[in-house]
């Protein structure tokens, strides 16, 4: 029983570091990506090459990018049974099952990656990620505050209020300063990717200390 708790908890190392590892890889090798006017799924839309075509830069963007988001549903889901356990309140379970939907939704995005056959629920899936990413951090570090006195949780609060932040800040930049940049349903790199690496880091900090 304690070398499973173990062997999961390093799950909450392994998951941040490739997700939001294959992401930046996947925005170095996308010729076309900009972080001012697209998005983050523009590297994970399909490009008409086979998965086997790995001499295609957009190919391999394509591939890291929702390998990336594979991986944090996959690693994070099996850590959440770690959290679970060591919950004390239901306001941190309620949390943990935000978590669960949240990364839910981050499969759900590279299923439902951009011109695919499962297109249609591409949007519906981004915003399960991240208002779900928001909430779960808000929720559980509230939970983890009330059960520690403090000691734990507040940082969770803070990253999802930096990445609500981000979202606000990044809208009101694009209305007002960035206005010729074309389609404006392709601006939104920056806070998305602030809210992936709030919420690796949000795990990531949660497995350190269960590691302790």
């Amino acid at each position: 029983m304690v070398e499973r708790r173990v062997a999961l908890t390093k799950l909450g190392y392994v998951g941040p570091v490739v997700s939001v590892g294959l992401t930046v890889l996947a925005t170095l090798l996308d010729p076309k990506f900009d972080w001012r006017s697209r998005s983050l799924s523009s590297m994970g839309e399909a490009t008409g090459q086979s998965l086997t075509a790995l001499g295609n830069l957009d190919q391999l963007a394509f591939s890291a990018f929702n390998l990336g988001l594979f991986a944090a549903g996959l690693f994070g889901l099996p850590f959440l049974a770690v959290l679970w356990a060591d919950s004390g309140n239901r306001i941190e379970r309620i949390g943990i099952g935000l978590a669960a939907i949240t990364l839910l939704g981050s499969i759900g995005v590279a299923v439902a990656f951009l011109d695919g056959p499962f297109d249609p629920f591409h949007f519906l899936a981004a915003m399960v990620f991240f208002f779900g990413l928001t909430f779960t951090l808000w929720v559980y570090g509230t939970g983890l505050a009330k059960r520690t006195g403090g000691d734990h949780g507040l940082g969770a609060v803070w990253f999802a209020n930096v990445h609500a932040v981000a979202w606000i800040v990044w809208i009101m930049l694009e209305a007002f300063l960035f206005t010729d940049d074309g389609d404006t349903w392709t601006y939104f790199a920056v806070p998305e990717f602030v809210g992936a690496v709030c919420f690796a880091a949000f795990v990531f900090l949660q497995a350190r200390r269960l590691d302790a």
